[in-house]
């Protein structure tokens, strides 16, 4: 009792309890009813033995087991390197950074030292190179100084030409403009002469052009009546024409429409044939071929038959094969015996004869080959297979005419029906006769649709000639009074340019008087001469001192001046950097003398070398265990997919008692439902109901306790009051299928509604008060 009882219990289930089976297969009351956790491995060890596999040993899981806790080692769950893997890897790296510092602190050291000699061998050459700029920096300074002051007298006497140039620019403009006031003068005098003489040639041209115009008028007036009266002589022989085309339209829709109806009479007279015709060609072939049957037949009896004859010696009455047969004395009789025959003659004899076998058959094969052949006639409704022939023709005769009917009908109806072939017909009738009522008598009519045709088609031409005499005419009109505004325009015109150029004329003078009273042109003319002698020896001047500035070459001299300073103050710059950088180098050299870089390296090396060798054998064992793990996965892999059948199997099954004949599931990797398909519909399981989700966890369930308890032992399933949330018609489903499993495993519900499972027709109840 007590603590001991409790502890020898779990001792006694740790013992003979397949725990992860049992938290699989139970349903505890008030829980969240999800899918089992059935990958477990008494449940892998029945499917994989339903599969047809061999039974796993429990060594097998321990085995798997220790391969996975090796390779986690090495690996991570989700296959990458693991810590240690990593630890290890980062010390092989700092080993490797240390030796590569290292190793480039010592070929610095060794680069500083060649770089300090080098600069010691550099300092002499550099300081001769600067002594030398400087000498030559002297003697460019003198040559510079004494083109500078040529470039001043050369800046002087350009100030000189400039200003000499300026003063004659200034004379030559106001001699330019007094030239221009001159020139403006004269030409206004010639354009007021000019327009004075168009003026005086402007009215006649004015007066022609409103005789003209008044003209054009008048005959524009005349053509727009003429064409009025054009157009209504052939807009009448146009109905006119179109009342012949009328009547010839009617004329030819009758015609096809009596021969629609002619045809449609046909069809339906050959249609009547056709539907009681039972003979074709095919039925025809098979009449005849029964009836060489039966000639072959009869030929192949009489050959085979045997004959008998029968001589009566003197006049006697016999009964040959049942028929009565009077013989007069010598007569014969021949009878064909093909089955039983029979002579008797009345008390005198009787004589029994019976055919060959073959005789026999044969002569049932006629029998059926008349039979055949009398059958095939009467389906066609015929006596003989020359009325057959006849029919058949017949039947062929009424096709040929209902195809001829069906032609004509299609031809003449074209893409209308009788109906609208004949309401056309019916609308050509009224308006012809409409036409010929309301039309007057003058003009006549024409004779025929020809006449009325070439009459509409002259009056077309005449109404073309009347309509481009007509534009003729408006354009001419136009023209005409164009050319009288444009006449009035230019009067206008010509009138206000002369009253503008006596303006202008008035003007110029005015200007021109006032310039020559202030200076004359002669005065004007001297100025200009002047000013252009001065501008010429200013420039001879500046000519002469840009020759002796230019003989200096001052040019070449700033650019060898500039490029001596320069060599100058690079050689400066060279030497004190010469000098700064031996000194770092001379100090740099002095403190890592004594810091033992090399004896550092070796040591950096051996460590590293160390922890490569270390790092590899631990590869070598990872790529081992990760081996070793891939090769049992694959094959446990297979097993899995093997095994996973009839787990499936069993679950579709139960669940097609619950949700119909079209009910399937797919399994993931841990044996759970993934998905459900009904009616040809995939859904993930979270995409289904409470109630959906609810009824599959218990059919998982019981599937897995239905496999790995074949015999109705074992694994029970323990259902705590669930399928609350299955409507009646699931849960008496959910009955069915309870009581299926139950003839597989031992299935136990612990229920206070006991209704809800009233459907479960095997079950056993027991009520606890």
């Amino acid at each position: 009792t007590g603590r001991e009882a409790h502890a020898r219990v779990e001792q006694i289930l740790a013992e003979t309890l397949d725990s992860d089976l049992w938290n699989a297969l139970n349903i505890a009351q008030g829980t969240e009813l999800g899918q089992p956790m059935l990958n477990v491995p008494s449940l892998c060890r029945a499917l994989d033995q339903a599969a047809g596999g061999a039974q796993a040993a429990d060594s097998d899981d321990a085995l798997w087991d220790r391969i996975c806790a090796e390779r986690l080692r090495y690996w991570t769950k989700t296959g990458r390197q693991s810590q240690e893997r990593r630890s290890q890897v980062a010390e092989v790296e700092r080993a490797r950074d240390a030796c590569a510092a290292l190793d480039g602190q010592v070929k610095a050291v060794e680069n500083d030292a060649e770089q300090a000699r080098q600069l010691a061998e550099a300092r002499p050459r550099l300081a001769q190179t600067r002594d030398e700029a400087e000498l030559e920096e002297v003697e460019l300074k003198r040559l510079w100084d004494e083109t500078n002051s040529l470039r001043a007298r050369v800046e002087q006497r350009t100030a000189a030409r400039e200003a000499a140039q300026a003063k004659h620019g200034q004379a030559v403009e106001k001699h330019s403009r007094r030239e221009e006031r001159i020139d403006a003068v004269t030409a206004a005098s010639n354009v007021l002469t000019e327009l004075k003489a168009e003026l005086e040639q402007a009215d006649p041209a004015l007066a022609s052009a409103a005789e003209r115009n008044a003209r054009a008028a008048e005959t524009a007036a005349t053509a727009r009546d003429a064409l009025h009266a054009a157009q209504e002589e052939r807009d009448l022989a146009c109905n006119d024409r179109d009342y012949f085309r009328n009547l010839i339209e009617k004329e030819q829709l009758s015609e096809r429409l009596d021969r629609v109806r002619d045809a449609e009479q046909v069809l339906s007279e050959v249609d009547e044939i056709l539907d009681t015709a039972r003979v074709d060609d095919a039925l025809v072939n098979k009449i005849e071929q029964a009836n060489l049957e039966v000639a072959g037949a009869e030929a192949a009896l009489r050959a085979s038959a045997a004959v008998v004859t029968t001589t009566a010696l003197s006049a006697l009455g016999a009964r040959i094969d049942g028929d009565q047969v009077d013989l007069e004395a010598g007569a014969h009789h021949e009878s064909q015996v093909t089955g039983n025959w029979e002579l008797e003659v009345p008390d005198v004899v009787r004589v029994s004869m019976q055919a060959a076998s073959r005789s026999s058959n044969l002569s049932d094969e006629l029998d059926d080959a008349r039979v055949h052949r009398d059958r095939l006639c009467s389906e066609g409704g015929v006596e003989n297979l020359a009325e057959a022939r006849q029919k058949a023709e017949e039947r062929k005769e009424a096709e040929r005419r209902r195809v001829s009917a069906l032609a004509t009908i299609k031809q003449d109806l074209r893409d209308l029906t009788p109906d609208v072939l004949e309401s056309k017909v019916q609308g050509l009738t009224s308006r012809t006769g409409a036409y010929a009522e309301e039309r007057g008598e003058s003009p006549p009519l024409p004779d025929d649709f020809e006449s009325a045709k070439r009459l509409a088609s002259d009056l077309e031409t005449s109404l073309k000639e009347a309509r481009d005499r007509c534009e003729r005419c408006l354009t001419e009109e136009e023209e005409a009074t164009e050319a009288h505004k444009e006449a009035e325009k230019d009067a206008a015109v010509i009138a206000a340019k002369l009253s503008n150029a006596s303006t202008v004329l008035e003007e110029a003078q005015q200007r021109l008087d006032d310039d020559r009273r202030e200076q004359s042109d002669e005065s004007l003319a001297e100025v200009v001469a002047e000013s252009a002698a001065g501008v010429e020896a200013s420039a001879d001047a500046l000519a002469k001192a840009e020759g002796e500035l230019q003989a200096q070459d001052p040019d070449t001299i700033e650019a060898k001046l500039d490029n001596a300073r320069g060599v100058k103050a690079r050689a400066e710059a060279a030497l004190t950097e010469n000098r700064r950088r031996q000194d770092e180098l001379s100090g740099s050299l002095a403190a890592r003398g004594g810091e033992g870089l090399h004896d550092q390296l070796n040591e950096a090396t051996s460590t590293r070398q160390h922890l490569e060798g270390k790092q590899q054998r631990t590869e070598s064992r990872a790529e081992a265990a990760e081996l070793l793990y891939e090769t049992i996965e694959r094959r446990r892999s297979a097993a899995h997919e093997r095994y996973i059948g009839p787990l499936k199997q069993e679950i579709e099954q139960l669940g097609r008692i619950v949700f119909g004949s079209t009910f399937e599931v797919e399994l993931d990797p841990d044996l759970r439902v993934a998905r459900r398909t009904m009616d040809g519909i995939t859904l993930d399981l979270e995409q289904l109901s409470v109630g959906a989700r609810e009824q599959i966890g218990v059919i998982c369930r019981l599937a897995c306790a239905a496999i790995v308890s074949p015999d109705g032992g074992g694994a029970p399933v323990v259902i705590d009051d669930a399928l609350g949330w299955s409507d009646p018609g699931r849960l008496k489903s959910m009955g069915a299928a309870v009581a299926a499993a139950g003839r597989e495993c031992q299935v136990i519900v612990l229920t206070c509604t006991p209704g809800r499972y009233a459907h479960v027709g095997s079950a056993s109840v027991i009520k606890l008060d």
